[in-house]
């Protein structure tokens, strides 16, 4: 339920005394801080509208997009209350240019199970630091995660282990996340099947322990991280993948260099070895073929 749908529904229940509880009843809500003329104004509403539903509840979904200026108290606030009524899913959008980090509150939930953090699309260029606390998150019943324009780690950072804590964590999907600076980005998930990695700039390796993973997507090159122009590359370490069924990996190939990726993509295929099915697209069967192009004329 949006705010405007909350202003309709308590208006309705002023025609009508059966309409009177219907919008303290809701179990999933939108919310969006561009209705209020402050965050803080924001955070007064939504601790009201939760407080309001009736006893005992508990939410079942949560969105909250911030679309100004916000402090990092004034958004603990309002994490905190979501988080009293046990909600099981939370999509969780910043735009606001002056916000810097998430709450630690934010990575802690006995009930949460589906959870998806994004920031606006070039907002890590603008924030030199990473956007979360180093922090392990302790989600013990999420079964979904999906990060979108993150900057996770800070330049220097010599490892950074979030997901060790969420022991049930089945879906990982980082999209466009930048990692530029990091060295070592853990993924140790006992439960992980389904991973989907394409990053705006990878750390020097990411360390995938999920031996239970059946499925991962993968973009094989980060895109334009920063001036000057660079690219990096999905460089995986692993125990072993022994439950692979499927592997999509992709390149978007810059217009130079073709062939520097032939030996990454090598090792790729050697630690993917024991997949069932193997999907990739044209770029990377160019660089195959102009590797072998180049090796023939010399």
């Amino acid at each position: 339920m949006s705010f405007l749908d909350m202003k309709n529904a308590v208006r309705t229940s002023a025609l009508s005394h059966k309409w009177e509880h219907i919008w303290t009843s809701t179990h999933s809500f939108n919310l969006n801080s561009c209705e209020f003329a402050t965050v803080r104004l924001f955070a007064e509403f939504v601790k009201g509208a939760l407080s309001h539903q009736k006893i005992p509840v508990e939410v079942s979904k949560v969105q909250l997009t911030i679309t100004r200026a916000a402090n990092l108290p004034v958004v603990k606030r309002v994490v905190n209350n979501v988080y009293m009524h046990n909600v099981r899913e939370l999509n969780m959008t910043c735009l606001a240019r002056k916000f810097y980090q998430f709450p630690e509150c934010l990575f802690s939930s006995d009930t949460l199970k589906h959870l998806t953090l994004a920031t606006g699309d070039q907002s890590f260029y603008l924030h030199k630091a990473s956007c979360i606390p180093r922090v392990a998150w302790n989600f013990p019943a999420l079964e979904t995660l999906c990060l979108r324009s993150m900057h996770l780690g800070d330049q220097g950072y010599e490892s950074l282990d979030l997901f060790s804590k969420c022991v049930n964590l089945r879906d990982l999907t980082l999209h466009e996340c930048c990692m530029y600076g990091l060295k070592i980005f853990n993924i140790c998930a006992p439960e992980l099947s389904n991973l989907t990695i394409r990053g705006t700039s990878y750390p020097d390796v990411v360390n995938v322990v999920a031996p239970k993973l059946e499925n991962l997507t993968a973009s094989v090159r980060g895109t334009v991280n920063q001036v000057p122009y660079t690219y990096e590359s999905l460089q995986l370490s692993t125990e072993g993948f022994d439950s692979l069924e499927k592997v999509n990996l992709s390149l978007t190939m810059p217009h130079l260099e073709q062939t520097r990726f032939f030996p990454l993509l090598l090792n790729l295929f050697h630690q993917l070895r024991s997949t069932k099915y193997l999907v990739i697209n044209l770029d990377i069967i160019e660089v195959f073929i102009l590797t072998l192009i180049l090796l023939y004329v010399d």
